[in-house]
């Protein structure tokens, strides 16, 4: 039977659709060993994974930022259950009996309007609408009142995705060994293929990468010319790394800062504006 593929940027584009395609219950089970992963730390393989959130079919070229995470958080109630479990299994097992991309429009609407939907995971995504608003969307931020702000924002200016599509109930992830299998690992270069192809669309103003797991993956893979660690405040969670990646064909500058909201991280109020200002700052030496 004939693939049917929407052109991007119209819908789906086809290197999303080839993450969704694989046995990811395989795939986990490789990674888990190779990543030499116990615990809670275990990638979940009854989960299919996570590819990114935002509309990016409507944002404006330019004009928003790609937030990189490390994997996606396991959780065991209800709402995950039906959006991030049944939600995704129903569209791929119907797209695999079908190959029409029809099947997947369910999980694709999903996912490019998430920051519009109930199911969205407002207290983690609400402090980077903030973050973002305040400080470089003000148009869009001054639109709304209240929560409202936060979420147009994202819906408007951010694209989430992470560099292990699988999910875990925590993250145990070894950054140097990950690096290696992002290089070699068929399914994590698959999910690489489809974070370019997003980019290459989005064309962000800076990559974001929270969580310090992270950052030696972004350096080490995507990294170009010197980069430049910063401690804007007066603990260790306000460390912040800056410099520049090229993923796919796209040269862009790199934020990569601990987790907000994290103790261990960049937590209060205060300290997101000494970090907003420090990037600030790095920006506009390079423009």
């Amino acid at each position: 039977m004939v693939q049917t593929i929407l052109p991007f940027g119209e819908a789906m584009f086809p290197e999303w659709i080839s993450v969704l395609d694989r046995n990811y219950e395989s795939d986990v089970h490789r990674l888990n060993q190779n990543l030499k992963l116990k615990g809670d730390s275990l990638l979940d393989p009854s989960v299919p994974p996570h590819t990114f959130v935002g509309n990016i079919d409507q944002m404006v070229p330019g004009d928003c930022i790609l937030l990189l995470g490390i994997n996606p958080k396991r959780n065991h109630d209800d709402k995950f259950q039906r959006v991030n479990i049944d939600l995704p299994m129903n569209s791929i097992s119907e797209y695999r009996a079908t190959r029409d991309s029809i099947a997947l429009q369910p999980l694709w609407d999903f996912q490019t309007k998430y920051f519009l939907l109930d199911e969205r995971n407002r207290t983690y995504f609400n402090k980077y609408g903030d973050w973002l608003g305040k400080h470089w969307f003000r148009d869009t931020y001054d639109l709304y009142e209240g929560n409202k702000s936060k979420q147009m924002v994202c819906h408007k200016h951010l694209v989430e995705v992470d560099t292990v599509q699988y999910f875990s109930h925590k993250t145990g992830l070894n950054p140097e060994i990950l690096a290696d299998l992002i290089q070699t690992d068929t399914a994590l270069k698959t999910h690489m293929k489809m974070i370019e192809s997003i980019i290459a669309k989005i064309q962000p103003k800076w990559v974001q990468v929270t969580g310090k797991s992270g950052w030696v993956i972004i350096e080490r893979l995507f990294g170009i010319g010197d980069f430049l660690d910063v401690n804007p405040g007066e603990k260790k969670g306000t460390e912040i790394r800056m410099g520049h990646v090229k993923i796919g064909e796209r040269v862009m500058p790199v934020l990569m800062h601990k987790f907000f909201g994290s103790m261990a991280g960049v937590n209060s109020n205060v300290e997101k504006e000494l970090v907003a200002e420090a990037w600030k700052k790095w920006l506009a030496l390079r423009i």
